[in-house]
């Protein structure tokens, strides 16, 4: 018989790890962003606040795509996975 293995979901992952280095590594891929790639400061907020209200949020990660929403928001070309922005 195949032993199954299972692969521990990105939440799993970042156990332990201390928040604020997340966010700060977040943060820092934002800025390093091309100008013309970033959300504009309002509609960035904008995104944020309908990530928070929305029921596939957890702990900061999307469970509809496992991505961190901070990033996600921030870059111009990406969409809200649920269709929500």
């Amino acid at each position: 018989m195949t032993e199954i293995t299972k692969i521990p979901c990105r939440r799993c992952l970042f156990e332990g790890v201390d928040r604020e280095k997340i966010i700060t590594m977040i943060e820092g891929y934002l800025e390093a962003l091309p100008e013309e790639e970033r959300t504009p400061d309002g509609l960035y907020r904008e995104r944020l606040t309908v990530c928070e209200t929305c029921p596939k949020l957890s702990n900061g990660l999307c469970s509809l795509c496992g991505c961190f929403v901070l990033y996600r928001a921030g870059k111009k070309s990406s969409d809200c996975p649920g269709g929500k922005w």
